[in-house]
């Protein structure tokens, strides 16, 4: 089984809808702010794709909202990386209430590498490769 990635969120009131609670636009931004935590628990940081001249596109999104977040909550998100083939990745996002332990809402994305200069899908670095199958649960070999 592979480590745990995890990463926190504090819902702060400029993210509230007029209802008072997290609009649903914000839970992409939370997906990235983990995306970007979870990078560095795998060993890899955003440096590494300016050295190997490739960016990840998210290509694909999906999040599923079960009950509201209000201001003040901290948001456990845990992820799984599924899917990892040599030039994408599915990772798997389930968005908890710390406090309460309540289910707030679970997300999928896809990610695809490109080639900074060019746009044009690529694979993926060795670096990023190994890190994403350590940290995966189902990979192409």
């Amino acid at each position: 089984m592979p480590p745990p990635l995890s990463a926190q969120v504090r819902v702060r009131t400029y993210e509230l809808d007029s209802f008072g609670h997290v609009n649903n636009s914000v839970y992409l931004n939370y997906l990235e702010e983990a995306r970007s935590e979870f990078l560095g628990q795998m060993g890899v940081s955003f440096h590494d794709f300016a050295v190997h001249g490739v960016q990840l596109v998210i290509v694909e999104s999906h999040v599923r909202y079960v009950r509201a977040a209000r201001y003040g909550d901290v948001i456990e998100i845990t992820g799984v990386l599924r899917d990892v083939k040599a030039a994408s990745f599915a990772l798997e996002y389930t968005l908890t209430e710390t406090g309460s332990r309540c289910l707030i809402a679970s997300a999928w994305t896809r990610g695809a590498f490109v080639r900074a200069d060019t746009g044009r899908p690529t694979r993926a670095p060795q670096v990023f490769q190994s890190a994403f199958r350590a940290f995966s649960e189902t990979s192409e070999t």
